[in-house]
């Protein structure tokens, strides 16, 4: 019974990736391939490597070293409609590298950790005359690395805390006229409880505050929770939630984005095959954080579904991870928005959609 379960959930989920078709409505992107092929579901996991970035209280619970590099690729794509106007912005492809490294001691329930990734990115732009006549050339660029040294320590031999800190900085940035290359300071905490039939994840990353250029980059802080259920030695579930409190989110050039917080919700699960491969899937919903008066120039910011799929390969200490996403965007609309150098954009309803493919190489030894 339990195997025709299993056998049901995996085909549900590659149904849906091929017809249902987050991370398409916000500039935030996935960091790690493991997190990416189950939707982000993993901050009750800690498995893979990579979930470091999501919960690091997860690396206190494997002894040694473990180190991983993973490459992510996005392409997005923005639409923006008014009236007989529907144009879509240029876009490129974004290949972003993380890299992670986690140490456990052997005399100590004591683990320390760094992370390098880029959780946030913005390549597109607005071609003149595109969105009314004599409009200049709107070109956003964006791309924040975040260094991430984090400590864990075991509690009990079930239940990990963590702290860490967070260094951004900001590289090409340009928005409009405007360059936005600076930096700032964040922190997180994890907690993590792992039993041998389920865990339970907390995690919390402050917002942070970036001097760039002629403006400021406002990050947002982020609330996630996550229980992961195994139904088989093979077989496991994990259920996601998280909170994002975009209230305050601003770039140069833009300011304030008018943005609001909004929930997330993210289903994935795991099988192994057998002890070198394993299956990943997940799907996921986010709520628009578009409030009334939400600027959508930069970056559209809608209601999202997504869908992921993966594969987890071991090959003696060595782990290759493969995963991909697609997430669609509903509608939402823009407020008008007056032009620094010029008229004002008209309000208009603005789509999203993103594409993302990770390859990862990871190691314990």
């Amino acid at each position: 019974m339990r195997k025709t379960l299993v056998v049901y959930a995996l085909s549900t989920l590659v149904i849906s990736a091929a017809c249902d078709l987050a991370y398409a409505n916000s500039f935030a992107v996935p960091t790690g391939v493991a997190a990416l092929s189950e939707a982000g579901a993993v901050v009750a996991d800690g498995q893979a490597v990579s979930d470091y970035s999501y919960n690091p209280a997860g690396m206190a619970f494997f002894s040694g070293n473990r180190a991983a590099i993973e490459l992510v690729a996005q392409r997005p794509s923005y639409n923006y409609a008014n009236g007989s106007t529907d144009i879509g912005a240029e876009t490129n492809t974004s290949i972003l590298a993380d890299l992670y490294y986690t140490h456990r001691f052997d005399s100590m329930p004591l683990a320390l950790g760094i992370g390098i990734t880029s959780p946030y990115i913005l390549r597109d732009s607005w071609a003149p005359n595109a969105l009314y006549e004599g409009s200049p050339y709107l070109q956003n660029q964006l791309r924040i690395i975040d260094i991430n040294p984090s400590i864990a320590y075991l509690l009990l031999p079930d239940l990990s805390v963590a702290v860490g800190l967070d260094y951004y900085q900001s590289i090409g940035g340009k928005f409009g006229t405007l360059s936005a290359d600076g930096s700032g300071v964040g922190g997180r905490i994890g907690l993590l409880y792992s039993t041998e039939g389920y865990n339970f994840g907390l995690s919390y990353i402050s917002p942070a505050s970036l001097s760039a250029g002629a403006g400021k980059i406002e990050l947002p802080g982020r609330l996630q929770a996550g229980f992961r259920y195994r139904w088989t030695p093979s077989f496991a579930t994990e259920l996601d939630v998280d909170w994002t409190n975009w209230a305050n989110a601003k770039l140069p050039y833009y300011g304030n984005l008018g943005w609001k917080s909004a929930l997330g919700y993210h289903v994935g699960l795991s099988y192994h095959l057998n002890q070198d491969l394993e299956i990943r899937g997940g799907i996921a919903h986010t709520d628009s954080p578009a409030g009334a008066n939400a600027v959508q120039l930069a970056v559209p910011a809608t209601a999202s579904n997504s869908a992921s799929f993966g594969l987890g390969i071991g090959l003696g200490p060595w782990h290759y991870d493969i995963g991909a996403s697609y997430a669609l965007s509903g509608s939402a609309g823009g407020a008008p928005f007056p032009l620094p150098d010029a008229g004002t954009v008209p309000s208009g309803s603005y789509k999203a959609s993103a594409f993302t493919l990770g390859l990862a190489l990871a190691r314990n030894f």
